[in-house]
């Protein structure tokens, strides 16, 4: 359940020089609004720890925090909440393990996904891919416009924008009508990972008139 906005949602990004510890933390500091892990490569124990660190973490800043795809990690974790996928367990799954106190976004591809999701027990939509990105060069490339179409359209459940943004183009993806933006390598793949988060929390303000 989300008690405030989403207007910068910073993902882990899997990195050698630098542990995902250090990014949230970093990226907390920048002023993300939600975290969320990502990982494809640790085993099922060591994901377990680290979102109990991670979710420590976010806790000192006040900043939501939620677990890629693993509704058990979540649950066991005491992660604010859990991010799933189209191809990962249904919505009302998660709802039962998790309960109602608990966040659960889902990612929804074009207008008629994101309408969809919008009639599930869901806190937020995850909609993209908006623009060419490395860390899933696979996804659908939606464009703007998809944000315009979902705009027009009213439903109240916020509508996160994802996918090859950063803050050269996170202006036009909220003046297109996205509420927040979901970002990886632009803020956690970072060389200076506080201040870019810093930026584009400034850019989306910017973007949505709030000084």
């Amino acid at each position: 359940m989300l008690s405030k906005k989403i207007e910068l949602l910073c993902i882990t990004y899997p990195r050698k020089d630098m542990s995902y510890y250090e990014q949230v933390e970093l990226a907390c500091q920048g002023g993300a609004d939600m975290i969320q892990f990502r990982d494809k490569e640790l085993s099922d124990k060591d994901i377990l720890e680290t979102a109990v660190r991670l979710g420590e973490i976010c806790k000192k800043y006040n900043v939501y925090f939620t677990v890629n795809n693993r509704i058990d990690v979540a649950d066991i974790s005491e992660a604010g909440g859990v991010h799933l996928g189209q191809k990962d367990l249904p919505v009302w799954y998660a709802r039962k393990i998790l309960g109602n106190s608990k966040i659960i976004g889902i990612s929804a591809s074009g207008v008629e996904k994101v309408l969809e999701a919008s009639k599930l027990p869901v806190d937020y939509i995850g909609c993209g891919a908006i623009f060419p990105t490395k860390t899933k060069p696979d996804a659908n490339v939606r464009g703007l416009e998809v944000l315009r179409e979902i705009k027009k359209i009213n439903f109240t459940k916020p509508v996160i924008a994802i996918g090859g943004i950063n803050k050269k183009n996170a202006e036009e993806v909220i003046k297109a009508g996205a509420d927040g933006i979901a970002v990886a390598k632009a803020v956690c793949g970072a060389k200076d990972i506080k201040k870019e988060a810093e930026i584009i929390k400034q850019v989306i303000k910017n973007a949505k008139g709030v000084f």
